[in-house]
């Protein structure tokens, strides 16, 4: 009952209770170990395992606290406990590995620190973790590797290498494992999916297993479109960003996860449109996003998904008054030539 409290709490708290909550866990998981004796289970060949409540707890911790933890590291009231939280992982990490414990929990784990290095822009040090967790994956056993969790799994290492060698401006290095993480994410939405012309099942209705499939699908088509804009080719960037557009449209009605991804990817669109000089379609695109991001608003019963939405909202606001103002002028000036 314990676990279960603390991962309701998880769940409906804001990001500082997250951190501390699964901190507070890792804490006594390492109570556990030592009560089991890590040094003589190692010592014997053994391996140390956690309950399936922790279990529970750790897929959480790395893909839903993990998410959080990226997007809140930037900021400055929370870096520190980010950096603890990390600190925190790591000590466990180091611990199951010493004790030889569960080869996939210690993937899961280097994900979730290597994505921690990345947030906190140690990208060397990413790179690293990202790679030795990588071999990890490799070593595992196929059956574990080819489940739709291994797949997934992969593919987040791939893109998290590639995101570490974008932050450090080498793009060429990158589009390879963008395009890698792109493939690995197509094969898997195509797996779970119900078939060719086909619609998913709407909104809020998919499995956990095909969200995460369909969300991964459309921020790989964005990240890539990213490094390809980056690496100064948008007319590459504009097709991969179209593709998924198509994408997001073919799955019919869109669930709340997945429909926050395709207003990222909308809004990328409008920035590559608008710094092509291409206005109209930049305000097309950047419409489009706000659109879908104000009925997340209004549709949205959590406040985690609202004050999302109106986060996004803000940000698009500025780029949409910018261009329409810009294009207000335009069609003044050509008023005035043509009158004269």
């Amino acid at each position: 009952m314990q676990k279960v409290r603390i991962v309701s709490t998880i769940r409906t708290a804001g990001i500082l209770p997250l951190v501390l909550c699964c901190a507070a866990v890792l804490n006594s998981c390492k109570e556990k170990r030592d009560e089991q004796s890590v040094g003589a289970a190692a010592s014997a060949g053994e391996t140390v395992d956690m309950t399936s409540a922790e279990d529970q707890l750790l897929e959480y911790m790395v893909f839903t606290v993990g998410d959080e933890l990226r997007r809140e590291a930037g900021q400055p009231r929370w870096r520190e406990l980010v950096r603890d939280m990390r600190n925190q992982v790591e000590t466990y990490y180091n611990a199951l590995r010493a004790a030889k414990g569960s080869p996939e929990r210690i993937v899961k784990l280097g994900l979730f620190l290597a994505d921690g290095a990345r947030e906190l822009s140690a990208f060397q040090k990413a790179f690293d973790i990202y790679t030795t967790t990588l071999k990890d994956w490799e070593a595992l056993p196929e059956a574990t590797r080819n489940s739709v969790q291994g797949q997934r799994l992969h593919s987040l290492l791939v893109s998290g290498l590639a995101a570490c060698l974008i932050n450090q401006r080498k793009m060429a290095e990158a589009l390879p494992y963008y395009e890698k993480a792109l493939q690995l994410d197509k094969a898997r939405f195509e797996q779970l999916a119900p078939g060719e012309g086909k619609p998913l099942p709407e909104g809020n209705s998919l499995s956990a297993d095909l969200e995460n499939a369909a969300k991964d699908l459309l921020s790989s088509y964005r990240c890539l479109a990213e490094c390809q804009l980056f690496a100064d080719d948008p007319e590459q960037a504009r097709e991969t960003l179209q593709t998924g557009q198509k994408a997001a449209l073919a799955m019919q009605k869109l669930s709340t996860g997945v429909s926050f991804e395709f207003v990222h990817l909308l809004s990328t669109l409008g920035n590559l449109e608008s710094q092509v000089g291409q206005f109209r379609k930049a305000l097309a695109a950047w419409m489009q996003a706000a659109g879908i991001a104000e009925q997340l608003r209004r549709a949205s019963t959590s406040p985690a998904a609202q004050a999302k939405a109106i986060g996004l909202l803000g940000r698009l606001a500025p780029s949409i008054k910018a261009v329409q103002s810009k294009l207000k002028e335009e069609q003044e000036q050509t008023q005035k030539d043509s009158a004269e």
